[in-house]
């Protein structure tokens, strides 16, 4: 998987280009708030904006929970901002069984104002979503 050159990583988050799907990818690696959360977000943003027509997975299967005053920043800056971008279809990587589906849940509903909005197991089912 080739990813772009520009990347940033945390010990919470990773976020990257996959340039030959083109997706942004954030995969989370475990619980974080505050600056530590909206700094990843915020880049994956810039990434929408940068290439055009890509798509956003997250991989939530190491943990995706927020604090109150994140959701309040996400659904009123960041996911208005992000349905500026080109991007159409926002897939969520979870495990089967999920101690965070409340979380998830709160967030597809919000997502789903703006994108199509799918959860799966895994990197390779989301991609065949995206490409569907």
């Amino acid at each position: 998987m080739e990813i772009d050159k520009n990347e940033f990583d945390s010990k919470y988050c990773n976020v990257s280009y996959i340039i030959e799907d083109n997706i942004v990818l954030i995969s989370w690696k475990k619980f974080c708030c505050y600056e530590d959360y909206r700094n990843p977000t915020t880049y994956a943003l810039e990434l929408l904006r940068k290439y055009a027509n890509s798509n956003l997975v997250v991989d939530a299967r190491n943990g995706f929970e927020d604090e109150k005053e994140d959701i309040e920043w996400g659904f009123s800056i960041l996911l208005p901002a992000m349905a500026h971008t080109d991007c159409k279809k926002v897939i969520f990587i979870m495990n089967e069984v999920n101690e965070i589906e409340e979380e998830i849940d709160l967030w597809t509903k919000e997502f789903m104002k703006y994108f199509v909005v799918k959860k799966v197991k895994g990197y390779e089912e989301a991609i065949r979503i995206i490409e569907g």
